[in-house]
């Protein structure tokens, strides 16, 4: 059995850096994205963050930016300057 720690990437992928793993949250949002799921785009985005071995975010600014993203960013232009202000 494989004993290295899993990632997002699956089991035995390598563990990825906070950058990376931003990258590979952002490519997940904005394929939803392009296929039209807004609600959907955020939701990736938000569940694949919380993913990270590291929390990359604390859970109330989730929330919080859940929220945001829920409730004002309604057009794809909107949601995708959502995706990308992630750092």
């Amino acid at each position: 059995m494989n004993n290295e720690p899993l990632s997002l990437l699956g089991r035995g992928a390598r563990m990825t850096t906070r950058v990376e793993h931003l990258a590979v949250c952002k490519q997940g949002a904005i394929v939803r994205l392009k296929a039209g799921d807004l609600q959907g785009a955020i939701a990736s985005m938000i569940s694949d963050l919380r993913k990270a071995d590291e929390p990359l975010y604390d859970a109330a600014l989730l929330r919080a930016l859940l929220a945001d993203a829920l409730c004002f960013r309604n057009t794809p232009d909107q949601v995708r300057d959502w995706i990308d202000g992630f750092n």
